[in-house]
């Protein structure tokens, strides 16, 4: 189905013509004019060996205009990203930008990752076959946070993924039974979407050091700070009561090593996990637009931040070789580490989100339930 409309007939796109309005304004219109609002996609999948780790992002910014992508690609350590821009358009139904792609051939089942041949030496086309029931969330209430000008919903899911991947003409194949990953799909207003200047240093709170993990076992996985459980499975995802997490950071960098973690869900029950990080094995976020602490600014090249405009249907990108722990510390900002997961005898691989420019300094102070262990 074609979806294009002339501009002329802005602000109007051709969701219009649809029955879905769910208030007096055309679809594109946003329900606020804060220029922080987004809606953003992101997608992690891991080998089973843990030596591959694709992220791929993407954000629409209706009251700037922007649209952006990211797509980062870590093969044992060489950590490659593609960033593309553009001008938001009429079109929201359009999930591309530049030569990153995401579809939606069956909604919470499958969906398409592509990324076209560029300058940059990866490339990849990713079917993703859900496997975990999302489930919407507001992140607290929704009413309190008009009132204080920061709403945010979403949902996030599990899924196992095939396909190929291409790193300097070397193609790998991924298959249902290696490959592993989670994705969250989040709209609102958020802080640091068009730069500093637009939300303060950083897009996250003060107490954003820590995310948690996104681990995805057979039976359930947990995403932060909620769990869930399979596709058919009665149980309904809970909500994470109470984390304890006991961790090991690196004594020169301080940057994160492992860790031990006890939850106790809303629905009662508890949880244990332990983790160790592949060291090279991250996907550095500061490369995908997310910023970092302490004055290092947006993406390590152009000093780049979400929602920012740069020129209409610009792709630039670079390359690292993040096994240098002198590489990851400069690199470091929000940071998804790779690591192999053990609980009640099971093992699997997923990531840990954290900041690790921060992260040991909350955890010597005894901060959201966090210790340092010998």
């Amino acid at each position: 189905m074609d979806m294009k409309i002339p501009p002329e007939q802005s602000p109007m796109s051709g969701l219009d013509e649809f029955m879905i309005h769910n208030s007096p304004f055309p679809v594109r219109v946003m329900w606020t004019s804060d220029p922080r609002a987004y809606e953003r996609v992101w997608f992690g999948s891991i080998d089973s060996q843990g030596e591959l780790y694709v992220a791929v992002g993407m954000g629409f910014y209706p009251n700037l205009g922007t649209a952006e992508a990211f797509a980062i690609v870590n093969h044992r350590g060489r950590h490659t990203t593609v960033r593309s821009h553009r001008l938001l358009g009429e079109d929201r139904m359009d999930m591309s930008v530049g030569p990153i792609k995401i579809e939606v051939l069956k909604p919470f089942a499958h969906l398409r990752l592509s990324l076209a041949e560029n300058d940059y030496g990866i490339a990849f086309e990713i079917d993703w076959h859900e496997t975990k029931r999302a489930t919407y969330r507001d992140y607290g209430d929704v009413v309190a946070h008009l009132a204080m000008g920061r709403p945010r919903a979403g949902y996030e899911s599990f899924g196992c993924q095939e396909g190929w991947v291409r790193v300097d003409g070397e193609t790998l194949r991924l298959t249902r039974d290696r490959f592993r990953g989670s994705r969250d799909h989040h709209w609102g207003t958020r802080k640091g979407v068009g730069g500093p200047s637009a939300g303060g240093p950083s897009q996250f709170h003060s107490d954003h050091y820590h995310s948690g993990e996104f681990v995805e076992f057979a039976d359930w996985g947990i995403f932060a700070d909620n769990v869930f459980y399979n596709l058919g499975d009665k149980r309904m995802s809970s909500p994470v009561r109470k984390a304890t997490r006991r961790l090991r950071f690196d004594p020169e960098t301080t940057m994160l090593l492992g860790g031990e973690t006890d939850i106790l869900l809303e629905n009662g029950e508890e949880k244990r996990y332990s983790f160790e990080r592949i060291f090279e094995q991250v996907a550095f976020l500061r490369c995908g637009m997310y910023g970092g602490y302490g004055g290092r600014g947006g993406t390590p090249t152009g000093n780049i931040w979400h929602g920012q405009y740069v020129a209409d249907f610009a792709t630039s990108g670079e390359t690292y070789d993040v096994t240098d722990p002198k590489v990851q510390w400069e690199l470091s900002g929000l940071d998804q580490c790779v690591a192999r997961f053990e609980s009640e005898g099971e093992t699997t691989i997923g990531i840990v989100e954290t900041e690790n420019a921060v992260v040991y300094q909350a955890a010597l102070e005894g901060r959201r339930g966090m210790s340092v262990l010998p």
